[in-house]
Parts: structure tokens; C-alpha cells; sequence
């Protein structure tokens, strides 16, 4: 049983309390190396990734015109980034991780709550990584021995969503993942290196082979808004449609900071995820729109085929399936590390850290993955954009809450070292902040509805309950910011203007340095960098 504790590494600020760890310390600025470009490469590597593609084609299966599913897109990935690049000046301008992050406005026992709701998604997105993964896996497989499908025989029901030679596929990449989740991910800059140099030339290549092969641009972005599901409306599949490309990126508008926290500069950060966010973002789903609509003119599909692995898998040239399955399972690894596993450890870690490190929450992650069946998910188009749909209902007010403390009501400034303190500023009662659980529980009265309906058909609710739905990320935003506002100003607590005189001491604390003076001599830190309450 003692195998099983842990012995977290002490916190180089405060002695040690069950808030603290050397994990969960702010880094220091000699460790703060990430540029802006760094930052532009991030999203280059992170934006090209299949999820990303099936989203934009199941916006044109679900009836969307080529130029409205693109003007969604462009909508939903600017509201994203506003939120992503927020999380991440953070992150930057403090140097902590999205645990720590949420103690301001949640305080430090209700910001596990935070945690554990980024926690759940991430699993589920892990999953659905490791299926995709799997069908990337069945797409070589299939381009090297084409009759397999034909010599594996189907031992399961039609009701379990999948086939013997899928979840063959699936164990393969989930067995094919797990060496990398033990490699630090810091030693595995190599592969994302690969990734951002490769997936552009190759959504460039796909591109290109979709407008040739569909003879011009004309048939392929000329095609109709037809709806398909009775009783809904344009509007309605439209801002369903900017909801689900939220969706996606819901989960890094919460800890971007896990990232950006290694930034030189806050500005830096916040600027460069401003232009390369949307831009990335948007370019991939383009690919994925094209694709899906090209299909439909270029194998004479009676409509459109949203995922991109199908399309691949009917291609002439079996090399191009393989190659092209092989970079898509490139791809799919590295963002299943990086966006999911890696999230998930650091959550995980910090809400029991005698008994969970990065490590080994990685693969209790990896466990979780299979056992929510994700498989149930990719079935069809419109069981995955309800599932981009419907985490972001609980993920909306996350994100409002954690923006209306930082930048409205504390206007960038937070007391590093009293994050760390059980009975300090961020304490409230008891560690919980009544203000945010009571927004939080509030602004979900006006989106729980409409979940339960997408849920499951036989759940009936009004139909303008249906309608707000199609935005409960945005709605459960400005709701849970609101209240939180509201509840904080009729309930203030003792500090809302913290100063930031405590940064520069703690980030020389941490490094073992005495005073300001001696870090200008002996290292050649600039002034302007320990002032950070500058921005």
C-alpha cells in the first residue's frame, strides 16, 4: 500500500500544505522561453487534427450550404479565441496552470470542482482521439491488405456502434499510445515538430485534390442549405453549428495557461493567439468543408460524407491511403497528448496529489478512454456534434466566471502567493466561493433543458429552451459572468485590488535568489520583466 503514496516535490514558495507542490509553483522566469512564434506553432501543429475536419464536414451533412457552414466556423473560432487568448495571458503574465488559475474566483476548494469538470471532458475527448486513431489504423490496414474488412468476421450487434476489425483498430492505437504517455512530453518536441511541418502540406495536397477531382470550385461550393431534421429551421441548424465549432476549442479557452505559462511575454502570448488561433483553425475546417462537399460531386454520393477518413479510404491510389492515414494518426497522437492526456494529469494530480502525479493520471486517463466506449460518439455526424454540443454547457460558465474575476473585477492583478494559502484571500468560506457556485449553478437553469432533449428524443421541452441551446456556450458565459458580477458586488469580499508587489519575490524565491538587485546582476533579468503587473 505505500507504493501507492506519493511524495510530491515541495513547493519552492510556502511550506508545504495540501496547495502546494513544486507541480502546481508559478515558473520561473529563466524556465519562460516560449516566444511568440513559439506560441503561432503551437496552433499551427494543433489546429490541423481530424476532429476538426469531421466537425466542418458534419456542418454540411447536416444540411448547411458550403458559404454558411464556413461563415459558423469563422463566427465560432472568434468567440473561442477571445476566451483562449484571455486564459493564456494568465497563464503568461503569472505563470500558473489552470488548477492554481481557478482559485481566484472559485476559491481554493471550489476550484476542484473547475478542475474536475475540464477533467471529465477531457477523458471523453481522449476517447474519441483513440477511436479516431483506431480508424486512421483501419485505413493503412485496409490499403495493404484491401479484402481484411472481408476476412475479419463481425462478432458484435449492430447496437454496439462498432465492428470486430474497428475495435481491433482502436486497441491497436490505444496500445500504440500508451509508450508515449510514460516519455515526458517536454522530450517529444520532435514529433510536434514533424507534425506542424507535415499536416499543412498535406491539407494543401487533400485541398487541392478536391477541387481538381470536382472539376473547379463552382460545383463544389454551389451546393444548397438543405435541412434534413423536420421542424428546424436555418437559423437554428446555424448557431448550433457556431456552438459545435466552439466546442472543439471550449477546453483551451479554460487552460490555455497550461501552455502559454512558459511565455516570455503576456503580450507576446496574447497576440499571437489572437491572429493564429482563427487563422489555423479556420484554414483546417475550410480543408474539412471542401472535402466533405467535393465528396458528394466526385464519388456521386447522394449526400454529403462528413469524415474525412471515409473519403480517404476511397481513394484509387492505396500509397495515398496509407501515407495519408499514417499522418492523420500523426496528427491524432500528438493532439491527443498534448490537448487531452497531459490535461488530464496535471487536473488529476492536483486534486490528489498523494496519490496521483502526471504520470500515472495520463494512464488513468488512458483506461477511462475505453471504458466511456467513444466508438458510440463517431456513429454518425449528428452524434458527434451533440457531443461538441453538449459539454460546453457546463464549460460555458467555467469560462465566464474565470474572466469576469480576472479581468473586470480583480482588472489583472492577483496575489501569487495568497493562491497557495488555506486561509488566505482566495479561501472565502471554508475554500469555497458562494458567489461562483451559485452563478454557476444559475446560468445552467436556461441550457439544462435543451441538453436533456438532445439527450434523448423523448425528453420534451418547450421549444424555446431548444432554441437557446443552440448557444448554451455563449449563453452560459454571459450568464455565469453576469451573476458572478452581480453576486460579487452585492457581496464583496475583503480584497478585490490585489497588488502585484509579491510577484517579483516570489519568481526570485523560487529561483533562490535573495533580492531583486542580486537577479539583475548575477543572471541579467531586465526590470521590465519583473514588473509584471504591467502586462
Amino acid at each position: 500500500m505505500k507504493s501507492l503514496f506519493l511524495h510530491p516535490r515541495p513547493s519552492a514558495i510556502l511550506p508545504p500544505n495540501r496547495y502546494t507542490s513544486a507541480d502546481l509553483d508559478p515558473v520561473p522566469f529563466i524556465h519562460r522561453t516560449w516566444a511568440w512564434y513559439n506560441i503561432g506553432g503551437f496552433w499551427i501543429s494543433e489546429g490541423f487534427q481530424v476532429p476538426i475536419l469531421q466537425m466542418a464536414g458534419g456542418l454540411v451533412a447536416a444540411g448547411l450550404s458550403p458559404g454558411l457552414a464556413m461563415g459558423a466556423i469563422v463566427l465560432g473560432n472568434f468567440l473561442a479565441m477571445i476566451p483562449c487568448a484571455s486564459s493564456g495571458y494568465i497563464g503568461a503574465k503569472f505563470g500558473i496552470n489552470y488548477p492554481v488559475m481557478n482559485r481566484a474566483s472559485w476559491g481554493v476548494e471550489g476550484a476542484k470542482l473547475a478542475v474536475a469538470l475540464r477533467g471529465i471532458v477531457a477523458v471523453c475527448w481522449f476517447g474519441v482521439q483513440i477511436a479516431t486513431g483506431g480508424a486512421c489504423v483501419n485505413t493503412m490496414l485496409t490499403a495493404i491488405w484491401p479484402s481484411l474488412p472481408s476476412r475479419v468476421p463481425n462478432h458484435l450487434p449492430a447496437g454496439a456502434h462498432t465492428t470486430s476489425l474497428d475495435l481491433l483498430c482502436f486497441f491497436l492505437f490505444w496500445f500504440i499510445t500508451l509508450p508515449f504517455l510514460y516519455i515526458h512530453v517536454s522530450k517529444l518536441r520532435w514529433l510536434f515538430f514533424v507534425k506542424m511541418l507535415l499536416m499543412p502540406i498535406l491539407g494543401l495536397g487533400l485541398f487541392i485534390w478536391s477541387i481538381v477531382h470536382a472539376h473547379g470550385f463552382g460545383p463544389v461550393f454551389s451546393q444548397p442549405t438543405v435541412i434534413h431534421s423536420p421542424g428546424q429551421s436555418i437559423v437554428f441548424v446555424f448557431f448550433t453549428a457556431i456552438t459545435s465549432t466552439i466546442g472543439p476549442q471550449a477546453t483551451f479557452a479554460l487552460n490555455m495557461g497550461d501552455f502559454c505559462r512558459y511565455a516570455k511575454s503576456p503580450r507576446g502570448a496574447f497576440i499571437s493567439q489572437f491572429i493564429m488561433m482563427p487563422i489555423c483553425l479556420t484554414l483546417t475546417a475550410f480543408l474539412g468543408v471542401t472535402m466533405a462537399s467535393a465528396s458528394m460531386v466526385i464519388f456521386r454520393l447522394d449526400e454529403p460524407q462528413w469524415n474525412p477518413l471515409v473519403v480517404i479510404g476511397m481513394f484509387e491510389s492505396r500509397a495515398a491511403q496509407f501515407f495519408i492515414g499514417l499522418l492523420f494518426a500523426l496528427a491524432t497522437l500528438c493532439t491527443n497528448i498534448a490537448g487531452n492526456s497531459v490535461a488530464f494529469g496535471n487536473d488529476l494530480s492536483s486534486l490528489f496529489p498523494r496519490f496521483i502525479n502526471i504520470r500515472r493520471g495520463q494512464f488513468i486517463c488512458a483506461i477511462l478512454g475505453v471504458i466511456i466506449t467513444p466508438w458510440n460518439i463517431l456513429n454518425t455526424s449528428g452524434n458527434f456534434l451533440n457531443f461538441l454540443n453538449g459539454y460546453t454547457v457546463f464549460l460555458g460558465p467555467v469560462c465566464g466566471i474565470m474572466m469576469t474575476d480576472f479581468w473586470i473585477l480583480r482588472r489583472r492583478q492577483l496575489n501569487l502567493q495568497q493562491l497557495y494559502q488555506p486561509d488566505g484571500h482566495y479561501s472565502f468560506t471554508k475554500g469555497w466561493n458562494f458567489r461562483a457556485i451559485a452563478a454557476f449553478l444559475l446560468s445552467l437553469t436556461p441550457t439544462l433543458p435543451g441538453l436533456a432533449a438532445s439527450v434523448a428524443s423523448s425528453n420534451k421541452v418547450p421549444k424555446g429552451f431548444g432554441d437557446i441551446y443552440t448557444s448554451n456556450w455563449a449563453v452560459g458565459l454571459v450568464l455565469a459572468g453576469g451573476f458572478y458580477c452581480g453576486f460579487s458586488i452585492m457581496w464583496p469580499v475583503s480584497i478585490w485590488n490585489e497588488g502585484d508587489s509579491d510577484i517579483a519575490k516570489v519568481y526570485l524565491e523560487t529561483l533562490g535568489v535573495d533580492s531583486v538587485s542580486q537577479e539583475i546582476k548575477e543572471k541579467d533579468v531586465v526590470v521590465d520583466e519583473l514588473s509584471v503587473g504591467e502586462s
